[in-house]
């Protein structure tokens, strides 16, 4: 017997009553997976073909899984759950293999190799029936196993009277059983006079009472946690989060106060990175070797080269940086954002839709958006580039070896020339040819000893349009551009 002569029965149509939400817990996230994707693709990568059973939202959940690339999959809808046995015998027209596997869909920490244990001593035991059991110290919500002289009987909680609560023994949920046993003795399950459900557990004791064999394996009880609460999603997730961690530690990434650090199942980490304090890798996001991420900082499907140092509480969504790079602190690059090898991005620059070349910087306090920045641009603080106008979007071309002093705003669409100097305080409206330098701002005007109503008539009446210069043959070396600190001589601009 193998994996090719059974079916996996999933059972996936309960009401995720305990979970107080208005969505089905099998849609939940767990390490950036939704939890019923877990034991599917444990399933898939053995090769077993799955009859998933669907009720509550089930159209909801069909949609998500037909969205994957699971393959084998097949579903029956329970229009009225009645239990787990008539959840199984739904889906009757579809054991087209030996044995059948039947489990419970909330069951994310089920691994691959507890399944090849249960197939191969199903196989070497020649059992009727195969089923997992745990040990707990708190059995709540769990069917309790009775055994005597070999013999089995599994008691739903509902129906355990006083001292069965205190068993400690549990039934995990998951079984290999004979198709041709389960043909003849699924019709035969009756319902619980307690509850009016029909119990799929309750074959265990018809096989002992047929005597067929029944084999049990005690399992760690971590591997086949169930997940009925918002409780025990956070208590699966914390042991998924960290088994990742181990997994990554194993290859040489270290991570600061792991306890705190969020793994999703899909990144990569290459080694000799430092992962710090808070930080949380989602989505497909890759890093490559001996980089450093900051403290709380979040990065989502993006991909950060060798080398590069994330500085703390960066944001970084859906960009590419290259190597040696430096980010932050508080930098937020996001919307297919492009970085260069060796390119600075300072505190509280956020970058957006935009690329910036190699060994280009832009330190402080700027917003760029939409724009393409070549190699070695030197980008001072406070910058923004104007993209929207209201209704479209336009494109701001920053050409290579540009330099652009502070608290500069440019306009699209707008293109700044190869080797290009913009003065500070400027508003750049027009295109910059290459090697020009240009200055865009107000004449400062000064009227001493002049009251407030005054001074607002006479800001009123001053002249509003900013005058821009651009003298495409000027050198840099030659021209003077006004800084933020200037005697009261300078206090107008001059080339």
């Amino acid at each position: 017997m193998n994996a090719h002569s059974t079916r996996a029965v999933v059972l996936a149509a309960g009401r995720s009553t305990r979970f107080r939400t208005k969505k089905t817990k099998l849609l939940f996230s767990i390490c950036g997976q939704t939890m019923i994707l877990y034991p599917l693709r444990v399933l898939e990568s053995l090769g077993i073909p799955t009859t998933l059973v669907l009720g509550y939202q089930g159209d909801t959940v069909k949609q998500e899984l037909q969205k994957t690339d699971l393959k084998d999959l097949s579903f029956v809808f329970q229009k009225e759950q009645l239990g787990t046995g008539h959840a199984v015998a739904c889906t009757q027209e579809t054991w087209d293999k030996d044995h059948i596997m039947i489990l419970y869909g909330d069951m994310p920490l089920l691994t691959k190799e507890l399944v090849q244990q249960l197939i191969s001593e199903h196989a070497a035991r020649n059992a009727t029936i195969t089923f997992f059991t745990s040990y707990v110290i708190d059995p709540t919500g769990y069917g309790r196993i009775i055994e005597n002289n070999g013999k089995f009987q599994i008691i739903e909680e509902k129906d355990c009277v006083a001292e069965q609560r205190y068993i400690n023994r549990i039934n995990a949920g998951i079984y290999l059983i004979k198709k041709s046993f389960l043909d003849e003795y699924i019709t035969k399950l009756t319902p619980s006079p307690v509850t009016g459900e029909i119990y799929l557990p309750e074959l265990i004791r018809l096989a002992g009472e047929a005597n067929l064999l029944v084999h049990a394996i005690s399992v760690p009880y971590d591997n086949v946690r169930g997940v009925n609460t918002l409780q025990e999603l956070w208590s699966v997730e914390q042991i998924k989060r960290s088994e990742f961690i181990k997994h990554w530690m194993s290859r040489g990434v270290r991570f600061e106060l792991a306890q705190s650090i969020h793994l999703d199942i899909d990144i990569e980490i290459g080694a000799g990175t430092f992962i710090g304090t808070g930080v949380h890798l989602l989505g497909k996001t890759r890093i490559g070797e001996d980089c450093f991420i900051g403290a709380f900082s979040i990065i989502e499907n993006a991909t950060i080269d060798n080398g590069t140092m994330i500085h703390s509480h960066s944001v970084i969504q859906q960009t590419h940086i290259g190597c040696h790079a430096s980010i932050g602190p508080f930098a937020r690059l996001r919307n297919n954002s492009r970085i260069g090898d060796g390119t600075e991005i300072g505190n509280f620059v956020e970058m957006k839709n935009s690329s910036i070349g190699n060994h280009s910087k832009t330190r402080h306090l700027s917003y760029i958006s939409n724009a393409e920045i070549g190699s070695n641009v030197k980008l001072g603080p406070s910058l923004i580039t104007c993209n929207f106008n209201g209704t479209q979007e336009h494109k701001t071309i920053i050409e290579d070896n540009v330099f652009i002093e502070g608290n500069n705003t440019l306009l699209a669409p707008l293109r700044i020339g190869k080797g290009a100097y913009v003065a500070a305080g400027s508003t750049i409206s027009h295109d910059v040819p290459a090697g020009a330098c240009t200055i865009a701002r107000s004449q400062q005007i000064i009227q001493p000893n002049t009251d407030q109503a005054t001074c607002k008539a006479m800001c009123c009446d001053a002249g509003q349009e900013d005058e821009t210069t651009i003298d495409a043959n000027a050198k840099k070396d030659t021209v003077q551009f006004t800084g933020a600190t200037k005697t009261k001589d300078l206090q107008k601009a001059e080339f």
